[in-house]
């Protein structure tokens, strides 16, 4: 739940992890390849489980380093991200303008849609009505994001 709370607060600042070998290449839409700050903990990490990073900057030197950055799940991402557009193809979502594309059967897509619109009319329920009781009024949907967010394995 962390990391879907990190995504949130920090989403559009997304970078891929790619496996390259024993190590991770890691790309941004706006710069392309882009490395982890040598101060950073994830620096001495060589391979990320996880398909995406979400970090709090990026500063040039020597290249162009990200910082702060926390490995997060694709269910993160479509939960808690920025828009999702149906792809051209319409065997996906995307989000970014099409630099993030997520693959999945159709099913799956508008079962992630529908629980992403119930989370949002949730959240905003909640900001519209501060006393609103969460845990009571929102009880499967919350159970729903949490089960998705603990299961890692999403069709790419």
């Amino acid at each position: 739940m962390v990391c879907a709370v990190l995504c949130a607060g920090l989403y559009p600042n997304v970078i891929q992890c790619k496996k390259r070998g024993k190590r991770t290449a890691f790309y941004s839409k706006d710069v392309g390849k882009v490395d982890i700050h040598p101060s950073s903990v994830n620096a001495r990490v060589n391979l990320f489980p996880l398909s995406y990073m979400i970090y709090s900057e990026k500063v040039k030197s020597s290249s162009i380093y990200i910082r702060d950055s926390t490995n997060i799940s694709d269910y993160a991402l479509l939960l808690f991200g920025g828009n999702l557009t149906p792809s051209e193809s319409g065997e996906g979502i995307e989000m970014l303008d099409g630099y993030l594309h997520f693959s999945a059967p159709k099913s799956t897509l508008q079962l992630i849609q529908r629980l992403r619109r119930e989370l949002d009319k949730l959240l905003q329920r909640k900001i519209e009505e501060p006393e609103l009781d969460l845990p009571a009024e929102g009880k499967d949907v919350v159970a729903a994001a949490v089960e998705l967010l603990h299961n890692q394995n999403v069709y790419r």
